[in-house]
């Protein structure tokens, strides 16, 4: 895609699922990435497994919801490439699965902290250096379940809701200088998706045979398709789009937000 190759695009949650797919498609596209996530051994073997070139890429462990450890990472980064020309916000958990009042406050603030903090967080930090530029994109991950409120998944919809308003919020308040989007899927093949099913009793999710009554795509998606729409959304094809919440969820929620 045109206006990706050479630009510097920071990951978050980039040691699996989503997040790792997306590396490697930023990395197909000629970009230097940093990938950051909690542990640097997972990193590490992520990027081995991806088989990144050697100068195109770095790792820094960070927990994105502390503040300190946010503000240290950013400046790696920029010390080793001079410059972020794109964030992705991918970091995130799934919380627990259950009515309302089965699940502890603690639990739930700790969903808020990661999934829409752990955003503010990592754009609180790079927005400077953006606008010290003149220009960048930052791409959130929020989730279909951020509008479409289903049961049992109360703090994870509040948490993905209020990703979509903070990435209005920032379009609105940044122009098309710096360009904010965000992108939610559905059902991703991911460990996180694997823990959510669980708590639903099991349900496999990846046979497609259980899915074709979910929408029109009848299956679950693959982490590079998400992947694909976030490099979109960095290219200059996507220059016009700001403050959009893409659903990439193969049609799954229609008519349920």
């Amino acid at each position: 895609m045109e206006g990706i190759k050479g630009k510097v695009v920071v990951v978050t949650g980039a040691a699996s699922g989503i997040g790792k797919a997306t590396v490697k498609r930023f990395s197909d596209e000629g970009a230097l990435v940093a990938m950051l996530d909690l542990k640097q051994d997972a990193l590490e073997a992520s990027a081995e497994d991806l088989g990144l070139a050697e100068g195109a890429y770095m790792v820094q462990p960070v927990d994105v919801t502390v503040d300190g450890q946010v503000c240290s990472a950013v400046s790696a980064v920029v010390k080793r490439f001079g410059r972020i020309d794109v964030l992705c916000n991918i970091a995130g958990i799934g919380g627990r699965v259950g009515p309302v009042e089965d699940q502890p406050v603690s639990d739930a603030r700790t969903v808020i902290e990661v999934n829409l903090l752990g955003t503010y967080c990592m754009i609180n930090r790079v927005l400077p250096v953006m606008k010290a530029q003149g220009e960048g994109v930052i791409l959130n991950t929020a989730s279909v379940d951020g509008t479409a409120c289903y049961a049992y998944e109360a703090p994870y919809a509040m948490s993905k809701a209020g990703v979509i308003h903070l990435t209005q919020c920032l379009a609105n308040e940044n122009g098309n200088t710096i360009r904010v989007n965000c992108v939610s899927p559905g059902w991703v093949k991911t460990p996180m998706m694997d823990e959510t099913a669980d708590g639903f009793g099991g349900m496999d999710y990846q046979n497609e045979g259980d899915l074709v009554d979910y929408g029109p795509l009848g299956r679950a998606e693959e982490p590079s398709e998400i992947a694909g729409i976030f490099a979109f959304l960095a290219s200059d094809d996507a220059k016009v789009l700001n403050g959009v919440d893409i659903h990439a969820d193969g049609g799954k929620y229609l008519g349920k937000q």
